[in-house]
């Protein structure tokens, strides 16, 4: 099984958010895969169950739980298998998602759709973060929303309210549905840099609460977010700074959602046979 570690929504090597893409999944069982993903430790791991010219079948694991979709997952695997072909599409648990190869280096996908769920209460929204209702941005309620996983979706005052953002102090269920866990994504319009729009942070727990450096499918849940807020075209969205680990997301609201951002490779290597016993 051959192992490829690439960087996603990095504008170079060393940044964005890692992933681990294994190839030659057909005879891996679902306990091996997950265990191979909590040995990575990366926010995911993907696995290759069925490839063919122009589409693979994927599954994608956190350290703990499989998804049915994940954007850094997503546009990591299909670069990895398909980035000489102008696209490459994955048929996920969440469904078959279409990636394209700009020549600006740019990887674009269409995500699944979005459930955006009712406005959240001010004082629920302010104490997921840990920071007080005055921290929140009266022009950005807080909202739920679901795409595969389910997020809180808290705008944020101001840059210096998003860097004080701590996550959850217990476990949180979704309000959409009380069985998933929810994932935690603030965010503000005081970007840290002059070309960013927003300033991002994301929080989710896989034995224990861990900061994600990006989130394709949170930045997606945010596209469906701001399109009903009226806000449109392109947008850059910057993730992962408070981390060391600085990540650029691109996105593309309009009647239809892309989400973007660049690959690059880090490290490739094989899973030894033993842990096809596990």
């Amino acid at each position: 099984m051959e192992c490829a570690i690439v960087d996603v929504f990095a504008e170079r090597p060393l940044e964005g958010n890692q992933l681990a893409v294994v190839r030659g999944c057909a005879k891996l069982g679902t306990s091996a895969m997950q265990a191979v993903a909590h040995e990575m430790n990366f926010s995911e791991t993907t696995f290759v169950v069925a490839e063919r010219e122009h589409e693979a079948d994927v599954r994608i694991f956190t350290p703990t739980v499989e998804l049915p979709f994940a954007g850094h997952p997503t546009l990591g695997t299909a670069w990895v298998l398909g980035r000489h072909q102008r696209e490459f599409t994955l048929n996920l648990k969440g469904g078959r998602v279409r990636v394209t190869f700009a020549e600006d280096g740019i990887v674009w996908m269409q995500p699944p759709a979005v459930a955006l769920g009712e406005a959240l209460p001010a004082a629920a929204s302010a104490a997921l973060v840990q920071l007080d209702e005055r921290d929140l941005a009266p022009a950005y309620p807080s909202r739920s929303a679901a795409v595969g996983p389910h997020f809180a979706l808290i705008g944020l005052r101001s840059l210096d309210a998003l860097q004080r953002a701590r996550p959850p102090a217990t476990d949180v269920r979704s309000p959409l549905d009380g069985s998933q866990p929810l994932l935690v994504f603030a965010f503000t319009d005081e970007a840290h840099t002059s070309d960013g729009d927003f300033a991002a942070r994301m929080f989710f727990d896989a034995n224990g609460w861990r900061e994600d450096p990006a989130t394709g499918s949170a930045n997606t849940a945010f596209a469906a977010y701001l399109r009903v807020l009226g806000r449109g075209g392109t947008l850059v969205i910057e993730q992962g700074y408070e981390m060391g680990r600085p990540s650029r997301l691109y996105l593309d609201v309009g009647a239809d959602i892309f989400v973007g951002g660049k690959v690059h490779p880090v490290m490739s290597g094989k899973l030894l046979p033993g842990v096809h016993a596990i």
